[in-house]
């Protein structure tokens, strides 16, 4: 093939591979926007500040669906280039026992501790402390279907699938508005329907997901082909993972207990909309990310680690007219974005379209970060992921907020993640470019 030719069918595979790839990270997250928007319009300021209290929670309850996952499409990756169907079997069978069997322990712990954890999400007493425990105690029996809904996708990727993917989102999304609508307007059931109706359109999506797994993609599963070894490939390549929502988690606790102490409610509530929005929002990064894990091992396999590190320069320039489409959006209409979520108080209102705009601003050095992240990784570099995934995610943002908090009025706490973030791309550049000479020198040996 000549060399025009296989950069544009390169360059149409990376568009298509990381379209699905950013749908599959919005349906992940599009039942907590979904009941974020339908419990500001519905339920009012103090049930939105109750439900973007357990947004930590919800974080870690995705974490080990993204652990299985990102270890899935890498590993699935690398057998699916060697054409290996009996590989991806196994890979299959140990993912998805794995994700069902700890989401269902997960469960359990976190149903055990709901008080607890409630104070420790900033909500000490009630009425905050009672609508957050509401929420958490429907939403844990999601945890199996959200695991499992984050693995099924990338082995339909790597089939071609990507139709039956698109049809199980939709379906979903249909799902739980409908649902979410009944139970604000018949059975009102409060911040438990909501987390229920999440609960019954998430299985579904599970459902229309491995429906074309077994019989378009033509996948088996048997416990006989479980395999330990294969676990603990797909932890180690997916414990990046872990330790991003992680990150993403404790930064996410760390601003809900500053805008509760030093804003009460009216942040809070303020914050609980942005953290929705942002769920959208950061399901670019996700989708890119995961294109990175999904394309970068199948390139290097087929032709070296110099093809592969111009494979990432071509995502991140494709994640960076997205990026910046996304800001322009989110800057000119912020206002009308936040408003989705009406009715709201004034005072919430305002603060979460300033907010918002300031957010917006992180996206992009975020994506980057993210992309080189996941390349750095795939290349058995751990050290410099894991370095990146740190300073992106937690330490330079922390860091930067507060010195906000010091200095700065409490309105403009959400410049930490621009901030934070942007300056982490000059370690991120710096570790590029390191590795652009080191690579030249593998291939040529």
């Amino acid at each position: 093939m000549h060399k025009t030719d296989h950069n544009n069918a390169q360059k149409l595979q990376l568009g298509k591979v990381a379209t699905v790839q950013i749908v599959t990270m919005l349906i992940a997250v599009v039942s907590l926007l979904i009941d974020g928007i339908m419990t500001s319009v519905f339920l009012g300021d103090e049930c939105t500040a109750a439900y973007g209290l357990t947004n930590p929670v919800s974080m870690l309850l995705v974490a080990l669906g993204g652990l299985l996952a990102s270890g899935v499409q890498i590993l699935g990756g690398r057998y699916a280039g060697k054409n290996d169907m009996d590989g991806l079997n196994r890979v299959l069978t140990t993912s998805v026992t794995t994700g069902c069997a700890g989401g269902l322990v997960i469960s359990v712990l976190i149903s055990l501790f709901i008080r607890p954890l409630c104070v420790g999400l900033g909500a000490p007493a009630d009425p905050l402390q009672g609508l957050t425990a509401q929420y958490l105690r429907g939403i844990v029996f999601c945890l199996p279907a959200l695991v499992i809904g984050q693995i099924i996708p990338g082995f339909l990727q790597l089939r071609n699938c990507q139709r039956q993917i698109i049809i199980a989102a939709f379906s979903q999304i249909a799902a739980d508005v409908l649902l979410d609508y009944l139970n604000v307007t018949v059975f009102h059931g409060g911040l438990w329907g909501m987390a229920m109706a999440t609960v019954i359109s998430c299985y579904l999506y599970v459902a229309l997901l491995l429906i074309p797994c077994f019989t378009h993609a033509g996948y088996r599963f048997s416990f006989r082909v479980f395999s330990f070894s294969e676990l603990k490939k797909i932890c180690g390549y997916g414990l990046l993972y872990l330790v991003y929502k992680s990150c993403v988690a404790l930064m996410t606790l760390f601003l809900n207990r500053v805008l509760s102490a030093r804003g009460g409610v009216t942040f809070v509530a303020a914050n609980s909309i942005i953290f929705s929005v942002e769920l959208f929002i950061g399901a670019f990064p996700s989708g890119f990310g995961s294109t990175t894990s999904m394309l970068i091992g199948m390139e290097m396999a087929q032709d070296g680690h110099t093809a592969a590190a111009r494979l990432c320069r071509r995502i991140v320039r494709m994640s960076v007219i997205v990026n910046l489409i996304q800001i322009v959006v989110v800057l000119l209409l912020a206002n009308q974005i936040v408003g989705m979520f009406s009715p709201l108080s004034e005072s919430v209102a305002a603060m979460a379209a300033w907010g918002l705009r300031l957010y917006a601003l992180s996206v992009l050095p975020n994506t980057v970060n993210y992309i080189v992240r996941n390349y750095e990784q795939n290349m058995n570099h751990p050290g410099a992921a894991y370095f990146i995934c740190l300073m992106n995610h937690l330490a330079l943002p922390a860091a930067v907020g507060f010195v906000l908090m010091a200095f700065a009025q409490l309105r403009y706490i959400w410049l930490c993640f621009v901030i934070g973030q942007g300056a982490c791309i000059l370690i991120t550049w710096y570790i590029m470019r390191r590795d652009t000479g080191v690579n030249r020198q593998i291939d040529r040996n």
